[in-house]
């Protein structure tokens, strides 16, 4: 009897070994089924070939989107003769920033991808410069746009894998508090420690009212709790609150800090100078710049100079620079007067995404246009990108920016 059950446990912890075994195959399996950057659609593809792609979806006669095809019985053009180039762009005018709250979703949408609405992720703005704005991304589109492309210029960047996250931002229908999970963990992390923030509640309250104190003191003392009850290496953040976060942190735990991600606002080059040389020297600093709308340009290298070099997932994703010389209003003529590399100009941005298409969004900071360097163009990135974006002067009373 004795050696009967010493067979079978025997037996028994050989068969839960080979279970183990094919369980951890299927999760590496699982793992290397999500897909990369390389595995995109539009990646290595130029960006005219790709404009024609998207124009011949929004705007295919039987299955485009909706507000596409109004638009262009409106314009009196034929898009998919017209537009054939980036630069072609500029025949459909500004992206009218009001239409994305006007209008419902589906109106944005291309009718072939409608017949699936489980297979899409929705995002609102935080409402900045008004209403917030909704979009959607198809499940594949928000994995590369979102996850994929941190975890690909992270790797390059050598962030720390398998250090405990702490997020301190919003949730919510924010993309970035659906998307910071999925990031933490395409790094080898846990699902990360997360403090709520509200950041339209916010943005009502009077930088210099109780009421605002008290709320950033709310969430500043969560964090502060999960940094002293947890071993926390990485830290996601705005600037502004990670700063307001590094002041009441003892040297001790801000030197056990690994990895910084900035997010939600941009971040100036003499504050990220403070933050690497000082408050966490011994991270891995990494920007990024973009909103829920378009997605990220990821700050690919660290900037010997010091400044802040933001490039696009190209050709998804485009940002241009153009003159400020005559305004800084949107104005169709303006999207041709694009700056020569070194100049500074106001930002405009284009989503060319298969489920959403926004050209020409004239946006509220001004940069400095840069070609892409032979390191970034190794990545597999070719498009140009900005230096050292900041709010356009003379719209600063038009954004409410915050802590978010």
């Amino acid at each position: 009897m004795i050696q009967t059950g010493i067979k079978t446990n025997v037996n028994t912890t050989s068969i839960n070994s080979d279970l183990l075994t094919k369980r951890d195959h299927a999760r590496l399996d699982q793992r290397w089924k999500q897909p990369t950057l390389q595995d995109a659609e539009w990646f290595g593809v130029s960006i005219d070939m790709w404009v024609r792609h998207i124009i011949s979806i929004h705007l295919d006669p039987f299955h485009g989107s909706l507000y596409w095809l109004q638009k262009e019985k409106m314009l009196g053009i034929n898009a998919r003769m017209d537009i054939s180039s980036l630069d072609d762009l500029h025949i459909l005018g500004p992206m009218e920033e009001e239409d994305l709250r006007k209008y419902p979703l589906e109106y944005f949408i291309p009718k072939i991808y409608l017949e699936n609405k489980a297979s899409f992720i929705l995002g609102e703005t935080a409402g900045t410069t008004g209403l917030p704005k909704t979009t959607a991304y198809l499940k594949e589109e928000f994995s590369l746009t979102f996850v994929e492309w941190f975890r690909y210029i992270a790797e390059y960047r050598g962030f720390p894998q398998g250090a405990q996250w702490l997020w301190v931002g919003p949730s919510g229908p924010h993309i970035i508090g659906k998307a910071v999970g999925p990031v933490a963990q395409s790094m080898g992390s846990m699902d990360p420690f997360s403090i709520d923030m509200d950041p339209r509640w916010v943005k009502k309250l009077k930088p210099d009212s109780l009421g605002f104190k008290r709320y950033i003191s709310h969430i500043l003392d969560q964090a502060l709790d999960i940094l002293n009850r947890q071993h926390i290496e990485v830290i996601y953040s705005t600037p502004p609150l990670l700063l307001r976060l590094a002041e009441m942190m003892p040297t001790e735990q801000r030197m056990q800090i690994r990895g910084i991600h900035y997010g939600g606002v941009a971040i100036e080059p003499e504050q990220l100078k403070q933050f690497r040389n000082e408050l966490f020297p011994n991270a891995v600093h990494i920007a990024g710049y973009g909103n829920t709308l378009f997605g990220l340009c990821m700050e690919i290298e660290e900037s010997i100079e010091g400044n802040l070099d933001y490039y696009p997932p190209g050709p998804r994703m485009a940002v241009q620079v153009v003159s400020t010389k005559d305004c800084t209003q949107p104005d169709k003529n303006r999207l041709a007067q694009v700056v020569q590399y070194g100049e500074k100009g106001q930002v405009v941005c284009h989503r060319l995404d298969i489920s959403f298409f926004i050209p020409n969004m004239f946006e509220r900071d001004e940069a400095i246009r840069i070609a892409p360097t032979k390191n970034v163009q190794a990545l597999g990135i070719f498009q140009d990108g900005v230096r050292n974006p900041s709010l356009l002067k003379g719209l600063e009373a038009n954004a409410k920016v915050g802590v978010y």
